[in-house]
């Protein structure tokens, strides 16, 4: 098999207030400077000339070389929302400095933004990142690349400055023997894996987050907001400071649960197999009577993003299928539930817990080689 150049990006946020003021200002102009110049470059379909000046000349000569990584998605209230886009080196130890606008310093644990027009703004890598890039680049990952901006958390007012590193590396697909069937859907519920081979299920399980400290913050944070209406703060701090510990609960499972899955498909050199609910029906779900507190449970999209996005970093073989939880796998009739979240056929008799429906699909679908070896594509009925 071909090998092929995979992306994967780490996000380093920092509150503006550890920005030097003027500099922060600087930035903010020169950010605006340049998005000006790229939304008329986008609506002239890219024929508009060049900036002859820097920092705006740096920027789009950059920005050529990096759109495939970009999202060129249409304008967002008129404007083209690009970040500054940065080249970049990685210092491991004594490496010369080639002054490239982004220089990340490990010995010193410092990313040095620079060619922006306002100096250097020097941010402070935490642990847990410069982790992070020491063990890409361990796997063959280079740095290829920095973006900067400054901007709003969504759905918060919030102002951070953000630097994205941008590292590639060179993969092989594996050889795929076995199947990696994964059934999303609501959270509490969890996510059913197995790992399948020539039509049996050799292994299954479900994982699931930690439903009792996710209960408990879901119902302490509907009486702090109640507090912080009556009676301001401090209540309305601590709402926030545990509304952030349920956001950061439910993104640690998903990202454990990624690695994990992700960890078998290597090692048991399997395709992934994911069924997860559409858009259209978790939005439907979310607009009627469902349970208020689990429809933060809802949000697998991004659990089924990051499986994907690690699936391709390591050459892990993706792909989005049908696996249905309501239709017998024996004589594909339609199923009742019974009470436990049990689904049983009226046809033929057939008997399983509703977890497992997918599974079995799964297992089914197995014998056909072109489920072995079929490559990324949209969900797909089968």
């Amino acid at each position: 098999m071909e090998s092929k150049t995979v992306y994967r990006t780490l996000l380093l946020r920092r509150r503006v207030e550890e920005i030097p003021p003027e500099q922060l200002q600087r930035f903010v102009e020169v950010q605006e400077a340049f998005r000006r110049w790229a939304t008329e470059w986008y609506k002239s379909g890219f024929k508009k000339p060049m900036p002859d000046r820097n920092p705006l000349k740096y920027f789009a000569e950059k920005l050529r070389l990096v759109l495939k990584l970009i999202p060129v998605n249409g304008l967002k209230s008129g404007e083209w929302k690009v970040p500054l886009p940065f080249n970049a080196q990685l210092r491991l130890s004594n490496e010369r400095d080639i002054s490239n606008g982004v220089l990340v310093d490990l010995p010193r644990g410092e990313v040095r933004v620079r060619k922006w027009g306002g100096g250097t703004i020097a941010v402070r890598l935490r642990e847990a990142e410069a982790r992070w890039i020491l063990e890409r680049t361990k796997e063959g990952g280079r740095l290829k690349l920095a973006m900067a901006w400054v901007g709003h958390l969504r759905h918060s007012n919030l102002a951070t400055f953000n630097v994205a590193l941008v590292l590639a590396r060179e993969v092989t697909p594996i050889d795929v023997k076995r199947v990696l069937a994964v059934d999303l859907n609501a959270l509490h519920n969890g996510v059913s894996i197995a790992t399948i081979e020539g039509g049996r299920i050799l292994q299954k399980g479900v994982l699931k987050p930690d439903l009792r400290a996710i209960e408990k913050l879901q119902k302490k944070i509907p009486r702090l907001d109640e507090l912080c209406t009556e009676k301001g703060e401090p209540y309305c701090k601590q709402s926030a400071i545990a509304q952030s510990r349920l956001y950061r609960l439910l993104r640690q499972f998903e990202d454990d649960v990624a690695k994990k899955i992700v960890k078998m498909a290597v090692q048991y050199k399997a395709v992934v197999v994911i069924d997860a609910p559409k858009d259209e029906s978790i939005r439907k779900i979310k607009e009627g009577r469902y349970d208020p507190q689990r429809k933060a449970m809802l949000n697998v999209g991004r659990l089924k993003k990051r499986i994907e996005q690690l699936a391709e970093w390591y050459g892990v073989p993706y792909r989005e299928a049908r696996l249905y939880s309501t239709i017998c796998p024996r004589c594909e009739s339609k199923m009742k539930e019974l009470p436990g979240r049990v689904m049983r056929c009226p046809k033929c008799g057939f008997e399983a817990p509703r977890d497992k429906i997918p599974l079995l699909w799964a297992a089914k679908l197995s014998t056909q080689p072109s489920f072995l070896i079929s490559p990324r594509s949209s969900p797909q009925s089968i």
